[in-house]
């Protein structure tokens, strides 16, 4: 069987395209008219190859490759097709068409599998319109949904009006996209590392062996807003500086209390009354701590939120923390990283094993069901930007140790 990488690249072009603005900035954002496309497209290539798709009560796009025994546990695959604004051809997007390519090259082959194979593209997985990702594949797994229906987008649109008129999702229906354990085999995503690790060592494949857990704060500061000109430094209770000294402090809380992997950002902040003459009053901002172990992310946010106490306490200030996300790290499965490793040493491929930082929809799907990922480098670690790269010969080779290892999962005894 072999992997058409000419199609591959061609469908990751077809899909980015999807994404370009009149800025010329390329975005397809969950449930956006550009999100929308790249999933018609997707599907659409299925129906040329006689498989049908469904979409399911998660807004889930499903395609079904039936097996030689239907009755036995599906081998999942996918990935999302939602990106970052300006995001890159190759996150998430890469895992989708990594499915794709597999069941293309089954079908030339004349192969059929034991097992039925679906190729899953997630709903909602970077969460950069409402704040909350991995909606889709937390409601395979039937796990609590992070979700305010009346949460707005930046114009001013409701998540719950969003949700029903792209994809008809209803949130009373969502428990009904739930997959029960005993119907999947495994779930395998293919996913460009995000991170330089691969590219540094020139290493091709990168065997994930845990996802690093995610937790999400916003952080209001309260101070009082006043004439920049006319108070004094002393009688200021600026909630901006603030803000900026716990920011500041946050790598040194990282490096006395994390490990290596340890990582925590500040990604947005927003001030008011935000006018260049008056003290900023309030501010808001986003803490989101990543580790592989529970406990080190507790500690960070301990000494974090500690620290910001005494900041306020000595400048009179008051602050609330909300928690508004949090995903426990999850290893992999060894059974299926094992399956992944010999094929990868079957193909003589170089390679590494390796944490993810980054979260991906295999996070959620840990929490139920056998999970395993393949990393393909990212050149210079850059993703999440139109500079995302992946050379064609790279990613021949992810979807090359993706085939094959469905294919030793689909012969396990």
């Amino acid at each position: 069987m072999v992997i058409d990488v000419e199609k591959v690249m061609f469908y990751l072009e077809e899909l980015y395209q999807c994404g370009k603005q009149p800025d010329g900035t390329f975005s397809r954002i969950a449930y956006s008219k550009e999100d929308q496309e790249g999933r018609r497209l997707f599907a659409g290539w299925f129906a040329e190859m006689g498989i049908s798709t469904r979409v399911d009560e998660a807004g889930n796009l499903i395609a079904r490759m039936e097996g030689r025994n239907p009755a036995l546990p599906a081998i999942l695959l996918g990935s999302h097709l939602d990106t970052v604004p300006d995001g890159g051809r190759y996150d998430g997007a890469a895992g989708c068409v990594g499915g794709l390519a597999v069941c293309e090259a089954m079908k030339k082959a004349g192969y059929i599998p034991d097992h039925p194979i679906e190729v899953i593209v997630f709903t909602d997985e970077e969460g950069a319109r409402f704040g909350s990702g991995l909606f889709g594949s937390s409601a395979i797994c039937g796990q609590p949904l992070e979700v305010s229906e009346e949460e707005a987008d930046g114009c001013g649109n409701r998540q719950k009006e969003v949700m029903e008129k792209s994809y008809g999702i209803r949130m009373e229906d969502v428990w009904k996209a739930k997959k029960e354990p005993k119907d999947v085999k495994c779930f395998l995503e293919l996913h460009v590392e995000q991170g330089a690790r691969l590219d540094r060592e020139e290493k091709a494949i990168g065997v994930v062996s845990s996802i690093a857990g995610v937790v999400r704060f916003e952080v209001e500061i309260f101070g009082e807003a006043n004439h920049a000109g006319s108070t004094a430094m002393g009688d200021r209770k600026d909630a901006l500086v603030a803000a900026a000294e716990l920011i500041g402090e946050i790598p040194e809380i990282v490096k006395k209390t994390g490990k290596e992997f340890t990582v925590a950002t500040v990604g947005t902040i927003q001030v008011s009354p935000n006018s260049v003459n008056v003290i900023p009053g309030n501010c808001r901002f986003h803490l989101e701590i990543r580790d592989q172990e529970r406990e080190i992310m507790e500690a960070v946010e301990k000494n974090a939120f500690a620290y910001l106490e005494e900041v306020c306490r000595k400048s009179g200030l008051e602050f609330r923390v909300q928690k508004i996300s949090d995903h426990d790290p999850q290893p992999m499965q060894d059974w299926l990283r094992k399956q992944i490793e010999e094929a990868t040493k079957e193909m003589d491929y170089s390679y590494t094993i390796l944490p993810s930082g980054a979260f991906h929809d295999s996070l959620a799907m840990a929490q139920a069901f056998p999970t395993g990922m393949i990393f393909v480098p990212s050149k210079g670690g850059i993703s999440h930007s139109r500079y995302e790269r992946t050379e064609k010969e790279e990613m021949k080779k992810g979807c090359e140790v993706l085939l094959h290892t469905v294919l030793k999962v689909d012969n396990m005894k």
